[in-house]
């Protein structure tokens, strides 16, 4: 029988080791459709974890992602996983208000935002947010002083790591405990302010358990 993985971390590169040169995504591009392997997967998400690790991005900390569907959701949540730390997601249409409470109350340090609007959102709210060390934008610019860093920052900061430490990603991965905080889903708000729910890196997402048997998640604050 196959042990149950430790996180969605060690699920996601147990899936690459089996397959890695079947197709994982497919996305639109340049008018088309495009895909990538779980191998090649893998190079982009440990240069994302990595990148994450070099900002400061520590166990269980969280991360924010402000951004509609896209593959570069997809790798910033499995780096933030492999990183060890906890996804918070925001919905992209969300106030900015709306974006510096869930900040605020996840306590995340680092969130990826799509673009320069969703940037000024967070922008508007930065004295408020004293945690949030980064700001990760996909398509946009890098700010003077260092708090908003492009995506193609990070990456580069992801590889120059790994060419000094090529052990560190699987490392990380290793390290990450069942018990780990893996995610922070927050509800919309429609019936009063956002509240968040905790998932476990296993038993949260990846465990096998039949429905029913597993420990329900747990909100984050009563009420």
């Amino acid at each position: 029988m196959t042990p149950e993985p430790r996180s969605v971390a060690a699920l996601f590169l147990s899936r690459v080791k089996e397959s890695p040169a079947d197709e994982a995504y497919l996305f639109p591009a340049h008018g088309g459709w495009s895909s990538i392997t779980w191998a090649e997967a893998r190079i982009d998400v440990r240069a994302v974890a990595l990148g994450l690790g070099a900002l400061g991005l520590g166990p269980q900390e969280r991360c924010a992602i402000l951004c509609s569907t896209r593959l570069e959701w997809v790798i910033a949540d499995l780096a933030v996983l492999c990183a060890g730390g906890a996804t918070t997601t925001i919905y992209p249409s969300s106030t900015a208000e709306e974006c510096a409470h869930v900040l605020a109350d996840s306590g995340a340090r680092i969130c990826f935002a799509e673009d320069d609007v969703q940037v000024a959102k967070l922008a508007a709210h930065r004295a408020a947010l004293p945690a949030l060390a980064h700001v990760v934008v996909l398509e946009g610019r890098r700010s003077a002083d260092g708090w908003v860093v492009t995506w193609a920052d990070l990456v580069a900061r992801g590889r120059a790591v790994q060419a000094t430490r090529p052990g560190l990603f699987e490392e990380r991965v290793e390290a990450i405990a069942p018990t780990d905080l893996a995610t922070l889903i927050y509800t919309s708000g429609t019936t009063g302010r956002s509240k968040g729910v905790e998932l476990t890196a296993r038993r949260g997402w990846s465990s096998p358990t039949p429905a029913g048997s597993r420990s329900p998640p747990r909100s984050r604050r009563p009420g």
